[in-house]
């Protein structure tokens, strides 16, 4: 199981998230502890939340943006 998930929203499935992809490419020694997982805004939220806290991570990272 990862130690470190970064996680976000999307608005599509075909969008995926260059921010999270950057941070993992720089997570150096960590990079093998860490993963991604990415949900779109049409997901019921309780799902979101039972997907994320079923990999049990320690530290979870959530990218966010403003429009």
């Amino acid at each position: 199981m990862p130690t470190i998930l970064l996680t976000t929203l999307n608005a599509r499935y075909f969008h995926s998230s260059f921010g999270l992809r950057y941070l993992l490419a720089n997570m150096g020694d960590l990079q093998a502890r860490t993963t991604i997982q990415e949900f779109i805004i049409t997901q019921r939220p309780l799902d979101i939340a039972e997907a994320i806290l079923a990999t049990q991570p320690r530290i979870i990272g959530f990218g966010v943006y403003t429009v």
